[in-house]
């Protein structure tokens, strides 16, 4: 009996559990599915990036400063050359050194630049600057005489002349604002002064102090005076930095500027 019975309950087990495992799915409605989990499974075509994401992105670039600019000391910037006659020009003057005068306006750095000068164990030495027209006259015609006396013709002996100094009226020195600057050790007016110290010092210095060289070796075609590397004049900071700066001389830098008549 108990076999029997037994046997009864399996079999009401067993079919239990194939009820269970053969009963369907119900299937959600369509409702519930949402259009976009209902095409997860799709394949999502890649986007062709555009022209502006292959390309690095272009950036302007900041406008170039502008420059200032230079301040100019139209006083300082007087022309006296072979064509412009300052004859009638005379300065307040100040002295420099041992009895050498400039004008008062750049005597004091003139003063300035040579005691730097000597700080740094360069001595300078003031060897001319103010010479008025009666002295410059006097000047040009003993140097005329001169080559009258060696067989010159008087065109010959003017034009010689006016390679090393300019025509009464027409000179730097009358100015003011030039100054022939040797050293102690080396006096002579040629050449060679350039090779010294002095020479050297001045002009890697001078336009910081407003000085420019003002014959240049190779300026002297413009300037229609020989090379003088003892021969400094004083234009104002900035303007002596633009020309020495740039290789220019006096003439080429007014014309840049528009100065020049």
């Amino acid at each position: 009996m108990r076999k029997v019975m037994a046997l009864l309950l399996a079999c009401l087990l067993l079919g239990g559990c194939e009820a269970r495992h053969a009963a369907p799915v119900q299937a959600e409605s369509s409702e519930d599915i949402s259009p976009v989990s209902s095409q997860w499974w799709e394949e999502v075509p890649e986007e062709e990036p555009s022209s502006s994401e292959l390309e690095p992105s272009s950036v302007p670039e900041p406008p170039a400063p502008e420059e200032s600019p230079l301040e100019l000391e139209e006083w300082a910037l007087i022309l006296a050359n072979y064509d412009h006659d300052i004859r009638d020009y005379e300065p307040e003057l100040e002295e420099v050194q041992n009895g050498y005068r400039m004008d008062v306006r750049v005597a004091e750095t003139a003063r300035q630049m040579i005691a730097d000068a000597a700080e740094q164990g360069v001595s300078l030495l003031v060897c001319s600057a103010y010479r008025p027209y009666s002295s410059q006259e006097r000047n040009f015609n003993n140097s005329v005489n001169t080559y009258l006396s060696m067989g010159y013709s008087q065109d010959q002996a003017v034009a010689a002349t006016a390679r090393l100094i300019a025509y009464p009226g027409r000179s730097e020195h009358q100015t003011g604002l030039a100054a022939d600057i040797v050293t102690p050790a080396y006096q002579g007016l040629d050449d060679g002064y350039a090779e010294t110290a002095a020479a050297k010092w001045l002009l890697e210095n001078a336009a910081d102090y407003g000085f420019i060289l003002r014959y240049p070796a190779d300026k002297t075609e413009i300037t229609q005076i020989d090379f003088e590397p003892w021969h400094y004049r004083y234009v104002g900071i900035d303007a002596a930095q633009e020309i020495m700066g740039n290789g220019l001389c006096l003439e080429e830098f007014l014309e840049q500027q528009g100065m020049l008549e």
